[in-house]
Order: structure tokens, then sequence, then C-alpha cells
């Protein structure tokens, strides 16, 4: 089947350059448009036997993630959370709060309080 343009109408498109089209589009399709999947992962800031500590102790992610914790914290003092590698250091009221970061960094990273580093021991895992 052949089509008719009126005289005077050029096409959209030339023969030649439908491939590249097809390519271009494919190329967007398959990558997403770059994004990144979201990490939602859960913590708590809880009192085990008169110390506080984290739960769970371990939290894996993927490498290039965009990680949100829910840090909730069932006492009744603000709490540090912080991971080095990531420059976070933050104060964690009672009720919790939300911590967002990209997992840029592979490796196994320390989470601890700023405010007072002997407890409050877990870690991070970016694969």
């Amino acid at each position: 089947m052949r089509l008719h343009r009126a005289p005077g109408v050029r096409p959209l498109l030339t023969r030649a350059a439908l491939p590249v089209v097809v390519v271009a589009g494919l190329s967007l399709g398959l990558t997403g448009c770059g994004g990144h999947p979201t990490a939602h992962r859960d913590i708590a800031v809880e009192s085990v036997s008169g110390h506080i500590a984290f739960d769970p102790t371990t939290i894996t992610v993927d490498t290039n993630d965009n990680v949100v914790l829910a840090v909730s914290n069932t006492t009744s003092t603000v709490h540090g959370f912080s991971i080095e590698a990531y420059g976070l250091q933050e104060e964690i009221p009672p009720g919790g709060a939300e911590v967002k970061f990209k997992a840029v960094h592979p490796g196994t990273f320390k989470i601890y309080s700023q405010l007072k580093e002997t407890d409050q021991i877990a870690t991070l895992v970016v694969r």
C-alpha cells in the first residue's frame, strides 16, 4: 500500500531516518528514562535490657537505590542516627522520622547514634 501526499507536503520522516528514530525510542524505553528503584526499609530505635538498640540490626539495599528509611523511635527521648559514609547525622524525635539518601557506595557501613556512640549499633549493606 502506498500513501499519497498532497503536492508540496514533505514527509516528517524519510526512510533513512526511520532506523535512527526506532533505535532512539527503544533505548529510552529500555532504560526507563534513567530512574533507579526506591528501597523502603523500616528500622526502629528501641529500649532493650536498659540499652537503646536498632531493630533490625542489618539493612540491605542495592547500589544506586534511592533509600527511604522509616526510623521509628518508641522511646521518649531524641536519638541519633548516623551513617558516616553517606554523611548522615540525623536526630530522631520520639515517634520517628524518615531518612533519605542514594546508596551510591557499595560496601558494609555502621549505623550508630552520634549522640551516644556506644549504643544503637546496626549495619547497612549496599550490594
